[in-house]
């Protein structure tokens, strides 16, 4: 069983990134590269009801294990990431224990990510937090929400 954690690393170094300028859908070829595998991955963990449609919208059913009647409920994430930083070589950084100072993303161009500008990090303290290297998108809000929803499924 893959944890959320490991599909977030394997999906965040998968190039989706958008191209605002381009009236299709999905924007990029590359898109669907993650698609492709997301329904490879739906198929190994034993799903059927599976479909990826023309835009690259994943689909899949998992069908209810009880008795009675129950709500359908949909989980939904794109997989896409934003055009305005490259989406290539995503290099993400592990900051365990995180202690509540500066996270140096780029030494060389001295980027860091700071509480004194982001003052919410304080409340990570202790915590593992995943960060992007400095030089890219990591794609955190979508591709997490696809790793999240895939280990569900899985579960």
């Amino acid at each position: 069983m893959s944890s959320v954690i490991e599909r977030f690393l394997r999906y965040v170094k998968i190039d989706t990134q958008s191209n605002e300028s381009i009236e299709k859908h999905p924007t990029t070829e590359k898109q669907l590269v993650l698609a492709k595998l997301l329904v490879e991955e739906l198929k190994a963990i034993g799903l059927d009801d599976i479909h990826i449609d023309q835009y690259g919208i994943v689909t899949a059913t998992l069908p209810a294990n009880l008795e009675h009647d129950v709500p359908v409920m949909g989980l939904l994430a794109h997989m896409d990431t934003s055009g305005g930083m490259s989406g290539e070589n995503v290099n993400p950084q592990m900051v365990e224990n995180y202690d509540g100072g500066d996270i140096i993303l780029d030494k060389e161009s001295g980027t860091i990510l700071s509480p004194r500008e982001f003052p919410e990090l304080r409340k990570y303290v202790g915590k593992t937090l995943i960060t992007t290297d400095g030089k890219t998108l990591l794609g955190a809000d979508d591709k997490a929400g696809v790793a999240e929803i895939m280990a569900m499924l899985e579960h």
